[in-house]
Order: structure tokens, then C-alpha cells, then sequence
């Protein structure tokens, strides 16, 4: 058994090695057997240095790629472990990591063509930042946009009459400007703001007065307004919340 989890080891960090900087194909769009390559670029398409791109297994075989995008946000992985070809189908994840308020952000990056692909035929995923939208490529549900929390401690302000204003302060995690967003959580949950810092206030729509709030993590006392960034759920977690609590004032 010891001779077995060595081996299974060795090749499982042969494939997690960083790739030695091999040029892209001339044709970006022509997949070329035995690699997969593509470019990662933010929502702005400017290319994106450092992205992790990672070859799954669609099936149960551990023997999963990881490589890098370039300074010109290209990549590209030679399909095999060292010791010969991968076996059966795979499909491409990526992440991008941003020091973001002096914090690593772990971000999900999405992939254009989301098939999976034989290795011997080869193929090209291109994969983008997004701040916000659906999580639409297979097995990943969700949004890419941050989740409010609102705990409701007023006197009589139920949810639908609860709406939560969040005014970016600052850029947003992937450097753009974002802009102000309302939102009107569902008894207790908002979803799908863009990752970011910002002001947040509260009020009853039907009084249209206003509502104190707190951040939940770091305040001590409610407040006419607060500042919030959205954290991870879990360490080292792709998806963020920002968790507030809203009173009378």
C-alpha cells in the first residue's frame, strides 16, 4: 500500500506543477490535441496575469491539471501527468486571486464553453471575471455577486418593506466603478451585489423613514449608517456575504 500512495503522490504534484511557459498556438479558436488553451480576461476584457485554471476529471480518476494565465492572459496545459496521456473526459475551472483592502479575494472566473472535452482531441476555454450574474456553467449554481443578510430587529417593518441601500465606496474588487445598488431582501437573503465595499442604509418603504443599521461582524452600536465589505463565507470560499442588522431608530 505505502509503494501505491507514493506513486499516486508523485503524479498527482507532477500534474498540480506549474506549466513551463510553452507558446500559445497561432490560431487561438483551433484546439490542438493534447493541450487545452485559451485567454482569461475581467469584464472589461483587459487580460488577467496569474489566473488559476484547473483541468477536472469528469469522472473519479485523481489526476487533475492546474496551470496558469500569462501577463497577456493566456494559457495553455499540456494534457498528461507525465507518465502518458489523461483517461477519459474533462472540463476547465478557473479562479483569480485579488489583494483587494489588503485581503486575498478568491474570485470564480467563467468559462465560455463549458462541454467537456476528450484529451486527445484538445480544446480551447476562454474564461472571464464576473462580479455579478448567474453561475451558469455546470455543477456551479448561484451567483457570482455577493449575498446580504439582513437581520430584521424593528417593531413592526416586515421584509417586503425592508429595502437596503449600498453605495460602493471606492472601486469594486476587480478595480471598476460600481454603482449604487437597492436592495429589498426576501425574508432575510439579497442576492447578487457586486463584491465591494460600501455605505449602507435602511428604510421602511411603507413609513419611508429611515432604519438603523449595524454591521453584524464589527459594530458595536446601530447606527444612521454603516460600512460593509463582503467577506467570505468559509475560508478560502469563492462566494461572499455581507451580514447587517436593521432597527428602529
Amino acid at each position: 500500500m505505502a509503494p501505491f500512495l507514493l506513486a499516486t503522490c508523485l503524479i498527482y504534484l507532477v500534474a498540480c506543477s506549474k506549466p513551463t511557459g510553452e507558446s500559445i498556438s497561432p490560431d487561438p479558436n483551433t484546439p490542438q490535441a493534447g493541450y487545452v488553451s485559451g485567454k482569461v480576461v475581467d469584464a472589461q476584457n483587459r487580460p488577467i496575469n496569474g489566473a488559476e485554471i484547473t483541468i477536472n476529471n469528469t469522472g473519479e480518476v485523481v489526476n487533475n491539471l492546474i496551470g496558469y494565465s500569462d501577463a497577456n492572459g493566456n494559457y495553455k496545459i499540456k494534457l498528461s501527468t507525465g507518465g502518458g496521456p489523461l483517461i477519459g473526459s474533462y472540463y476547465v475551472r478557473g479562479h483569480v486571486t485579488i489583494n483587494y483592502l489588503n485581503y486575498p479575494f478568491k474570485l470564480a472566473l467563467f468559462v465560455e464553453d463549458d462541454r467537456a472535452f476528450a484529451p486527445e482531441e484538445g480544446a480551447v476555454k476562454n474564461l472571464k471575471l464576473m462580479v455579478a450574474g448567474p453561475r451558469s456553467n455546470v455543477g456551479d449554481s448561484g451567483w457570482y455577486g455577493g449575498t446580504i443578510e439582513v437581520d430584521n430587529h424593528t417593531r413592526n417593518a416586515h421584509f417586503p418593506n425592508i429595502e437596503v441601500t449600498l453605495e460602493p465606496v471606492g472601486p469594486l474588487v476587480d478595480g471598476s466603478n460600481g454603482q449604487t445598488q437597492i436592495a429589498r431582501p426576501d425574508w432575510l437573503y439579497s442576492y447578487n451585489i457586486p463584491v465591494g465595499q460600501y455605505k449602507i442604509t435602511a428604510r421602511d418603504i411603507a413609513t419611508n423613514k429611515s432604519l438603523a443599521v449595524k454591521n453584524y461582524y464589527y459594530d458595536k452600536s446601530y447606527q444612521a449608517s454603516t460600512m460593509g465589505v463582503f467577506e467570505p463565507i468559509l475560508t478560502g470560499s469563492d462566494r461572499y456575504r455581507l451580514v447587517i442588522d436593521v432597527t428602529d431608530l
